[in-house]
C-alpha cells in the first residue's frame, strides 16, 4: 500500500508561476504588511494581488 504525502497538486488553471518584483524600503514593506494584516488578508502577497487586480479590472465608469 502506497502512502501519498504532501498536499495535492494545484490545478493548472489556478497555478501561479509568474512573479512581479517591486522594490520597497523596509518602512514601505512594514506599512504594507500592517495594512494587509489589518485587512484580514492571508498574506501580504494575497492582499497586494487582490488590490492590483481590482485596480486593473475594467470599470463601468463612463458608460
Amino acid at each position: 500500500m502506497e502512502i501519498e504525502m504532501g498536499r495535492p497538486p494545484v490545478p493548472t488553471h489556478l497555478k501561479r508561476d509568474k512573479r512581479l518584483v517591486v522594490m520597497l524600503t523596509d518602512s514601505e514593506n512594514e506599512l504594507l504588511a500592517k495594512a494587509a494584516k489589518d485587512a484580514g488578508a492571508a498574506s501580504l502577497s494575497d492582499w497586494v494581488r487582490d488590490l492590483l487586480l481590482e485596480a486593473a479590472a475594467p470599470s463601468d465608469k463612463g458608460k
